[in-house]
């Protein structure tokens, strides 16, 4: 055979502008041109031949280096992003205002995206992520706000603003916060306590890269037959994103195409659910009712009477009667802000303006003339006032069945007006029988 004269391909080298499987793995950029060509080294017999590089279209048979050129494609946009709720559920009061819960939104992918944002009220009876009671109120007034990057970590309401997410880069993240007014009472009109929950729900959809967080950002298709499912109020208002429509494209190297790849959320409120490869991605998270467990107890005892004296008195016309009024606060629940208390008499009752019942026994220390006394248990702070319509913070109107208005914050202070878990506060009057 004749091998000596026959061509031998020695070598094949490839040189390009990068490699996707470098030592490093890292994701290239969508819609960077990724440009290579391959140089061929051979010999004639024994005699090295000038070097022949590839060349597009009918290819290249030119020698040398530099006539050949690269063969060139762009960077497909790999779309991979994932919403995961923070770590806790968020703790709120009945009536609160601009409460928030706090996620995550990670863009995975090869390129710069936006997205809109959408946050939702779960079904009553969904589990709640954290472990509590299932879902059995919805919060109202929902509304996302973006970590704007000045205060990290919580919702500020002057500072994170934006309704969406711009544009975030590969591989970087941003908060998000789901923001609600917190009803007083559930769906039945029942008053909210404590560990009562609303299960919420983010959902973040794709949009363009320099979003501004209008429906018509929103990517609603891709190029391998997969569709968003669109859906309503995104970015906090009505904004009707559009769902896609399937179209699979063959590859084109001159064009830069997309392709879903986010995963399976867990979107289980209005709209559709949220699948793998359908431009949105949504995690769980909640609110649970932490609010103060008040138990207010009236009772009442006989002090004196005018025919046993202090003597095991009795309730007739004539008698002093004294009433304790008790506000305690449950073990575990939240701090009590005690503002002001009515007691509006029976008729056949009448305030005893000295507080006293004629016996020096039952008559309390206190200022020449008080009627009501006020202690805070814990604290050990007791204060009087008077029955008289003046700045004391207690007036009583009307004679027999009149009215007892004692404005706590005011007498005690806002410290000693306050019951945290586990702690009670006294209001005690006498009334003479009529």
């Amino acid at each position: 055979m004749k091998t000596s004269k026959r061509n031998k391909l020695l070598s094949l080298a490839l040189a390009g502008s990068f490699s996707l499987f470098g030592a490093t793995n890292a994701l290239a950029a969508a819609g960077d041109t990724v440009s290579n060509r391959a140089t061929l080294s051979y010999d004639v017999g024994t005699v090295n031949q000038t070097v022949i590089e590839s060349g597009t279209g009918a290819g290249n048979s030119a020698p040398g280096i530099g006539a050949g050129n690269d063969t060139d494609f762009l960077e497909d946009r790999l779309i991979n992003f994932d919403v995961v709720r923070g770590g806790s559920t968020g703790t709120v009061t009945p009536g609160g205002l601009l409460q928030s819960v706090q996620y995550t939104v990670t863009n995975n992918g090869n390129g710069a995206q936006g997205f809109l944002l959408k946050g939702l009220n779960n079904v009553d009876g969904t589990a709640d992520p954290f472990g509590g009671t299932n879902d059995e109120f919805d919060a109202s007034a929902v509304q996302t706000f973006v970590e704007d990057g000045t205060t990290p970590g919580s919702f500020q309401s002057g500072e994170d603003t934006a309704a969406f997410v711009a544009t975030l880069a590969a591989g970087a993240s941003v908060d998000v916060y789901v923001v609600s007014t917190i009803p007083l009472v559930d769906s039945g009109a029942n008053p909210l306590v404590s560990t009562n929950v609303a299960v919420m729900s983010l959902v973040a959809q794709l949009a363009i890269p320099g979003s501004t967080g209008i429906a018509a950002d929103a990517i609603i298709a891709d190029d391998n037959g997969n569709t968003s499912p669109g859906g309503t109020g995104f970015t906090n208002g009505a904004e009707n994103v559009a769902a896609g429509v399937a179209a699979t494209n063959a590859d084109d190297p001159t064009t830069e195409e997309v392709v879903f790849n986010d995963g399976v959320g867990t979107q289980e409120g209005t709209g559709a659910a949220d699948v793998a490869q359908n431009a949105q991605h949504s995690d769980d998270s909640s609110y649970t009712i932490q609010s103060a467990e008040l138990t207010v107890t009236k009772a009442s005892a006989a002090l004196w009477d005018p025919i046993n004296l202090a003597t095991s008195p009795k309730s007739i016309p004539g008698s002093f009667v004294r009433y304790t009024i008790t506000i305690a606060n449950a073990v575990g629940a939240a701090d009590a802000d005690l503002t002001t208390l009515q007691d509006v008499l029976a008729a056949e009752l009448d305030l005893d303006a000295d507080f006293g019942d004629g016996t020096a026994a039952n008559n309390p220390t206190s200022a020449v003339g008080a009627s009501i006394q006020i202690t805070h248990v814990d604290n050990a702070v007791t204060n009087f006032c008077t029955a008289a319509a003046d700045a004391d913070g207690c007036d009583y109107t009307g004679g027999a069945g009149g009215t007892i208005d004692v404005d706590i914050n005011d007498i005690m202070g806002a410290v000693d007006a306050q019951l945290s878990a586990g702690e009670s506060l006294t209001i005690t009057f006498n009334v003479i029988v009529q």
